[in-house]
C-alpha cells in the first residue's frame, strides 16, 4: 500500500472548546511510544498507521493534561476565606471560574501510514483553560475562645463543577450525570478572622470532573479519549485578613490529581479498491502530585465581595513525549487565575 499523509487539521479555536470542557488525560511515565491494542477488518492492514495515530492523540493529551488537572484544583477552596466561619448557622457561597495560563497546539499535525510512529511538533500557542465551579462553606463548630479569636473550627466544604455536553465542529463532548460532579471537603479554622486577627485555616477539598468522552474527526477517521474519570485532592494552608471594603490573602498547598482513561484512534482506508478499518486503543491509570502557591484580593462589603486571585502550579515531573510542543514540555509549571463572587450569610 502507498505511503502518505493525513492532516488532522488540529485548529486553536478547536482544540480550545475541547480545553473549555475540561479534558484530561493522565501521564504515562516517560513512555514515548504506548503499545496500543490495534484491530484491522479486513485482517492484515498494517498497524503503522493506527499506531502512529495512537501516541499522537497521547502526547497530545499528555501536554494538555496537567493544564487541566490545575484548572480544576484551583487555589483557595472558598475564595476570599481564611481561618473558619465561626460555628452553626454560618454559611459563604462562592460561583467562580478558575482558568490556567495554558498552551494549546497550533499547527496541523499529520497522521503518517509508516510501520512506526514518527514526530511532529505540534507548536504551542498562549490559550486561558477555564473550569467553571459552585462552592459552600458550612460552619459546623465555632472552636474554643483563645483571646480576640477562636481556634479549632470547623466547617464543611461542598460544591460542583460544572462540563457541559457540546458539539463544535470536529469536537464532540459528551458528560454524563448532567455534566455536574460533587466536591466535598472540610476546613479547620487555625484562627478566626476577627477585626484585629486574620483567619488562618488548613483545608481538604476533593474535586472531580464528570465522567467525560471527547471525540475528534477529522475526514473520515477519529480521535478519541473515553470515558475519562479526572478528580484531585486539593490540600491548602490559607490567611486572609479585611480591610474595611479591602481584603488580601494567600494561601500554599498541594494538589493530588488521579485519572483514568482510554484513549482510541479509529482510522479508515482503501486499500485497493476494498474499505479497511484499524482501531487502536490504550486503556491507562495515573496518579500525580503538584505543589502550588496563591494570592488574593477582594473587594466589597464583608457580606459579599468580588475576588481576583492569581496563582503558579509548580511543575511535576517531565513527561518525555515523541512529538513536540514548540519549546514547551509536558507538566511544565503553570500560572493560574480565578475570578468570584462569595457571599455569607
Amino acid at each position: 500500500m502507498r505511503a502518505r499523509a493525513r492532516a488532522t487539521g488540529v485548529r486553536p479555536a478547536i482544540v480550545v472548546t475541547a480545553l473549555s470542557a475540561a479534558l484530561y488525560m493522565p501521564s504515562l511515565g516517560a513512555q514515548t511510544t504506548p503499545q496500543c491494542s490495534v484491530t484491522s477488518s479486513p485482517a492484515g492492514l498494517p498497524a503503522g498507521f493506527a499506531q502512529d495515530a495512537c501516541v499522537k492523540a497521547n502526547d497530545l493529551f499528555l501536554f494538555l493534561a496537567p493544564q487541566v488537572g490545575v484548572a480544576l484544583s484551583g487555589g483557595n477552596p472558598m475564595v476570599g476565606e481564611g481561618g473558619s466561619l465561626g460555628g452553626w448557622g454560618r454559611r459563604s457561597f462562592a460561583l467562580r471560574v478558575s482558568a490556567v495560563e495554558g498552551r494549546v497546539p497550533e499547527n496541523s499535525v499529520p497522521l503518517s501510514l509508516t510501520l512506526a510512529p514518527t514526530s511532529s511538533n505540534f507548536g504551542a500557542q498562549r490559550v486561558p483553560v477555564p473550569v467553571p465551579s459552585f462552592d459552600a462553606a458550612i460552619g459546623v463548630f465555632r472552636g474554643v475562645p483563645f483571646g480576640l479569636t477562636n481556634i479549632g473550627g470547623v466547617d464543611v466544604l461542598v460544591g460542583a463543577t460544572l462540563l457541559p455536553s457540546l458539539t463544535r465542529d470536529e469536537f464532540t463532548v459528551e458528560s454524563e450525570g448532567g455534566g455536574v460532579a460533587v466536591n466535598y471537603g472540610v476546613r479547620v479554622g487555625l484562627l478566626q478572622e476577627s477585626a484585629v486577627v486574620p483567619g488562618v485555616g488548613v483545608s481538604v477539598m476533593r474535586r472531580r470532573l464528570p465522567t467525560t468522552s471527547i471525540s475528534y474527526r477529522t475526514n473520515n477517521d477519529t480521535l478519541s479519549v473515553l470515558d475519562t474519570r479526572v478528580s484531585s485532592t486539593a490540600i491548602r494552608l490559607t490567611l486572609n485578613k479585611r480591610f474595611g471594603l479591602f481584603g488580601i490573602g494567600g494561601g500554599i498547598g498541594e494538589d493530588r490529581l488521579d485519572t483514568e482513561t482510554t484513549l482510541q484512534a479509529v482510522i479508515n482506508e482503501n486499500v485497493s479498491g476494498t474499505p479497511a478499518r484499524a482501531e487502536a486503543r490504550l486503556e491507562a491509570r495515573d496518579e500525580t502530585r503538584r505543589g502550588t502557591a496563591f494570592i488574593n484580593a477582594s473587594f466589597g462589603l464583608a457580606m459579599a465581595q468580588v475576588v481576583l486571585e492569581i496563582g503558579q502550579s509548580r511543575a511535576g515531573s517531565i513527561r518525555e513525549t515523541l512529538n513536540t510542543f514548540g519549546d514547551r514540555k509536558a507538566n511544565e509549571a503553570y500560572r493560574y487565575g480565578s475570578i468570584g463572587f462569595n457571599f455569607r450569610l
